[in-house]
């Protein structure tokens, strides 16, 4: 899949501080309502705002998730590699997070709570579909493993 075929394709200029906003609504959230309103705002956004990442799961079809991953991560210079395999599973080393480089920029060390979001994205996405992402914590990141269930 090409970028420009995802239905969730950003262009110009990536919002400086895209991961900071999203923290401190995830955190304002989390203070007033509890991690249960967190996790209802995450699932809405994983299966409506990134719909067709969701559907094409659903469907046993990862390309999407495996472009926007590639896509946004080449966008934020972030040091990677993703392994695709030709079933459609793919691992995606991430040696330094984007949101986390962030965050530490602006003296934020919430690393739970930015985790959290990845790990309940990536659940809601899997949910119902032959896929799961399995995270393990790395230094500066993590290393994602989507492979069928």
């Amino acid at each position: 899949m090409k970028p420009e075929e995802m239905r969730y394709c950003s262009t110009g200029e990536v919002h400086l501080d895209f991961h900071g906003s999203t923290y401190v609504g995830l955190k304002y959230l989390f203070d007033h309502f509890g991690m249960e309103a967190v996790d209802e705002v995450l699932d809405s956004t994983a299966k409506k705002v990134y719909k067709s990442i969701y559907e094409r799961l659903q469907r046993g079809d990862s390309s999407e998730l495996i472009c926007h991953w590639r896509y946004y991560l080449e966008r934020e210079k972030c040091d990677f590699t993703l392994t695709e395999n030709p079933d459609g599973t793919a691992v995606l080393e991430l040696r330094e997070c984007p949101a986390l480089r962030q965050l530490a920029k602006e003296k934020i060390d919430d690393r739970p709570l930015i985790c959290h979001s990845t790990e309940k994205m990536n659940s809601c996405w899997c949910e119902g579909s032959p896929f799961e992402i399995v995270i393990e914590p790395l230094e500066n990141g993590c290393r994602q493993t989507l492979r069928r269930k």
